[in-house]
């Protein structure tokens, strides 16, 4: 029997993740680009809460430890909630200081929320940025039994590849987010 061909090595990216929704969010992208060949894995922290330099601050520790114990990364990303942005940065928490020095990795904003962006991600809806204090109430009319967190398999079932790149259309950041992990653009 000749011997099998070996498995070729994922490709690792980090993310930093806000909180549980955000895991999730990166765990079903992770899921959108390995189908149906596994060829990356999201090395995903979860850096409960704070404000933003906190969790960026977290988010790069977590970076330097992985990237010291597992080898380089692809590329890394910190995912952040932009409502807070400018209160962080008016406050001297501005989260670009955790990344002073530090290569391979970016932050993402998620505008306003990830409430916000799952809002973005119906059919039409796309170009709906609502306020952060309004994007739970406007999900929920689109989505009546949305739960936070919803779980990457709930996320899974309720929208698919070509609602991400539509949203992505609209969205800079989310549309940065598929270019790193490789996922197509439409």
């Amino acid at each position: 029997m000749p011997p099998r061909p070996p498995v070729p090595k994922r490709k690792r990216f980090f993310i930093g993740a806000e909180g549980e929704s955000e895991k999730s969010f990166a765990r079903w992208l992770e899921r959108l680009r390995n189908h149906p060949n596994p060829i990356v894995h999201l090395d995903i922290t979860v850096c409960d809460g704070g404000d933003s330099l906190a969790i960026a601050n977290h988010a790069v520790a977590q970076y330097r430890k992985r990237t010291d114990a597992h080898g380089k990364f692809a590329a890394g990303l910190i995912l952040l909630d932009s409502d807070r942005i400018k209160q962080d940065r008016s406050n001297n928490r501005d989260p670009e200081i955790a990344l002073k020095g530090q290569r391979g990795i970016r932050l993402v904003y998620l505008t306003p929320n990830l409430e916000g962006l799952l809002l973005r991600l119906h059919a039409g809806h796309e170009q709906e940025f609502v306020a952060a204090d309004k994007t739970l109430r406007a999900l929920r009319k689109q989505w009546p039994e949305y739960k936070k967190p919803a779980s990457a398999d709930v996320l899974d079932t309720r929208f698919d590849l070509s609602d991400l790149q539509r949203a992505a259309r609209h969205d800079d950041e989310l549309r940065e987010v598929l270019k790193t992990l490789g996922l197509p653009l439409r």
